[in-house]
């Protein structure tokens, strides 16, 4: 016995070096030590001095079957629980009888933690406890007191503890939406008077002032800070008041934030950093929070000249926007309806821009119906940019040729469809205009270019008989001539017919391979520069206008010789694939530069380069090309670079649709089948 109670002597000097926290005692005469227990608890206490607030030791009365028992070391504060004493300064015992501090806390469970040892080392003192908390808080508080053993339904019976429903308690202090000092000195005074009869202090735990902070009513927060304080010179309490630091992310809060800490007698920060109790680690983290700031610093000075740029930005594009001579509409790809429309659009189609928000492009007469519609925003999905032109009414009833050009972009995380529509009326109808007098003077031309033909054929057959060799030979060259301005006039005559939508087409079954055969044939008779070989072979029969695609292979391989002087040779292949019968036509020549590829097909479009050798013609041929194929519902396309020769090729499909190509009414084609031959 005198060896156990020696042994417990120096366990004792040792824990009250330490300052360790009992919880409980056991009778001496029920308590046991070995050697190995004595030396772990000495050791343990000494390397672990500095630490000591984060402990405790509990006596734990554990019956073995050998009757021993032992002492356990219990370390409340782990990597995985959090059960650290929030107060890093003074300990719970030491809180003064009059003091208003405040602590943040990141997680509930440590706020739980803060306030049952601060309410709970008063009760045990014999001070009053008021907790005016939410529900949840109130109840998980409880649990915790009870836990730590303490009878909090005989404290509450006999008023030392108080629990009140912060929400409730703050709708009393409100009157029309504000605090009422009145009204706060009425009910929380009265509250603490009743609570420190006969009792030493009061304690009092308040989530008021987060109520409100939550809320967003953050001066009334601060207001009810500087109320409490006006009561603490009348009554004498300790107030204990949380925060969730998650409330003040940013910025703006700064000054606020300040304010609520100089309110306050005492600021605890939150768990992250009361954890902490070395010097040295409190040290590294303060140095880490500088750095930190420092870096926070800069990075808002990098952002408020960011976003001065990006207002700069955003009025430039306004101004743009507003003052735009086109019409302009931003739609969002997913409801399909109008999100914004500058001043122009309301001049185009006389709507209000309060009218054109919300609606589809077809409701206000950019596109035919729902299914164009629809259509539209499928091509644009693929395409991400697309062109049309559309004829429309305005509300007035006046008509109008619109260009719309739609694009599909990211605006950050969204999508956004843009729609640039520009009124091409007037250029319409100058180009209506210009189409008339090419189709008028081609038909005044033709006439006299028929009788000058007719004349030039009764020349050459008199002159032949007087064998005249010369005047043979001038009346070749006028015929050749003849031919060219011939040529000339049936492609503007051609091109006005499709402009207008009146180019004859008779469609027929045609053997593909026998037309390439006979233009080949035709052509190569009347050239010698160049031998002109067929490769490959169809194999079917396609629905269309034979001499149309005629048209087609003799403009191809004439531009072919003509662009590929230096060379002796044009490649005409033919194949088929599953939907379509593919020709191509290759030559040798001086090629075409990427930049061209798509305009060589408009309409009068050259190439030209200055330092090079210039081409006769007018540009027509290849839009008469693109016409015919597109209303046979081909493609035609170029693969070119420059200095390496040309290959054109285009496809007739084996099934034909039965529609009209835009802008042509001169009929449809039936559904039908290429046929094999």
């Amino acid at each position: 016995m005198r060896k156990l109670q020696a042994s417990w002597a120096v366990a004792s000097k040792k824990l009250a070096t330490a300052r360790f926290l009992w919880l409980g005692q056991m009778p001496l005469s029920y308590l046991s030590f070995n050697s190995a227990n004595l030396s772990f608890l000495a050791r343990h206490t000494e390397h672990d001095s500095s630490y000591c607030s984060l402990y405790r030791l509990s006596v734990l009365f554990t019956l073995s079957n050998q009757n021993k028992n032992v002492i356990v070391l219990q370390k409340v504060y782990t990597a995985g629980k959090l059960r650290a004493r929030p107060m890093t300064t003074a300990s719970w015992n030491e809180i003064s009888e009059a003091e208003h501090f405040v602590q943040f806390c990141e997680t509930d469970a440590f706020l739980i933690n803060s306030v049952s040892e601060f309410i709970g080392t008063g009760l045990r003192a014999g001070d009053a406890g008021i907790v005016l908390g939410t529900m949840p808080h109130r109840e998980s508080l409880e649990e915790r007191l009870k836990g730590d053993g303490l009878a909090v339904a005989v404290a509450r019976e006999r008023g030392q503890y108080v629990s009140i429903d912060a929400a409730a308690t703050l709708s009393k202090l409100m009157v029309n939406g504000s605090l009422d000092a009145g009204r706060f000195v009425e009910v929380i005074g009265s509250m603490i008077m009743r609570a420190a009869q006969g009792r030493n202090r009061v304690r009092i735990f308040g989530e008021l002032v987060a109520l409100l902070w939550a809320d967003g009513n953050r001066a009334a927060a601060i207001r009810l800070e500087e109320l409490w304080n006006d009561l603490a010179r009348t009554c004498t309490f300790s107030l204990f008041c949380a925060y969730p630091m998650q409330g003040f992310s940013g910025e703006v809060y700064e000054a606020e934030f300040t304010e609520i800490c100089k309110q306050h007698s005492r600021v605890i920060p939150a768990e992250s950093y009361a954890a902490l109790t070395s010097p040295d680690e409190r040290l590294r983290a303060i140095t880490l929070l500088q750095q930190k700031a420092n870096s926070l610093e800069a990075e808002i000075v990098e952002r408020k000249v960011a976003e001065k740029a990006l207002r700069l930005s955003e009025i430039r594009y306004r101004r743009l926007f507003e003052a735009a001579r086109d019409g302009v509409l931003i739609l969002d790809p997913e409801t399909r309806k109008i999100l914004d429309a500058n001043p122009f659009m309301e001049d185009l189609l006389s709507y209000p821009r309060e009218e054109l928000i919300g609606k589809e492009l077809f409701e206000i007469g950019l596109l035919k119906d729902m299914s164009a519609n629809q259509a539209m925003l499928r091509e644009l999905q693929v395409k991400n940019c697309i062109r049309y032109e559309e004829s429309l009414e305005t509300t007035m009833g006046k008509p109008q040729e619109i260009e719309v050009v739609a694009n599909l972009y990211d605006e950050g995380e969204k999508s956004i469809i843009q729609c640039n529509i520009r009124d091409i009326t007037e250029r319409k109808e100058i180009e209506r205009r210009k189409d008339d007098f090419i189709s008028i003077a081609s038909h005044e031309l033709k006439t006299p270019i028929t009788s000058l033909k007719g004349f030039t054929q009764v020349l050459q057959r008199r002159l032949k008989k007087y064998a005249d060799q010369e005047a043979l030979r001038f009346l070749t060259i006028m015929d050749i001539q003849l031919n060219k301005l011939t040529n000339l006039i049936n492609e503007l005559l051609d091109i006005s017919k499709m402009q207008q939508g009146k180019l004859d087409y008779r469609e027929e079954y045609f053997d593909l391979d026998a037309l390439i055969r006979e233009v080949v044939e035709n052509l190569q008779a009347g050239t010698s520069t160049h031998q002109l070989l067929i490769e490959g072979r169809t194999a079917v029969q396609v629905f269309g206008d034979r001499d149309r695609i005629g048209q087609v292979l003799i403009n191809l391989l004439t531009n072919a010789i003509k662009y590929s002087s230096e060379a002796d040779m044009v490649v005409v292949c033919a194949s088929k694939d599953e939907e379509n019968a593919v020709v191509s036509v290759r030559d040798f020549g001086i090629g075409i530069a990427a930049a061209h590829h798509k305009q060589i097909f408009e309409r009068f479009y050259q190439v030209t380069v200055p330092e090079e050798k210039t081409y006769p013609g007018l540009g027509m041929g290849l839009y008469i090309c693109a016409e015919i194929i597109k209303r046979h519902q081909g493609r035609i396309w170029v693969e070119s670079s420059k200095d390496h020769g040309s290959t054109f090729n285009f496809t007739l499909p084996l099934q034909m649709y039965h529609a009209s190509a835009p802008g042509n009414s001169s009929g449809t084609f039936p559904l039908k089948r290429g046929r094999a031959i």
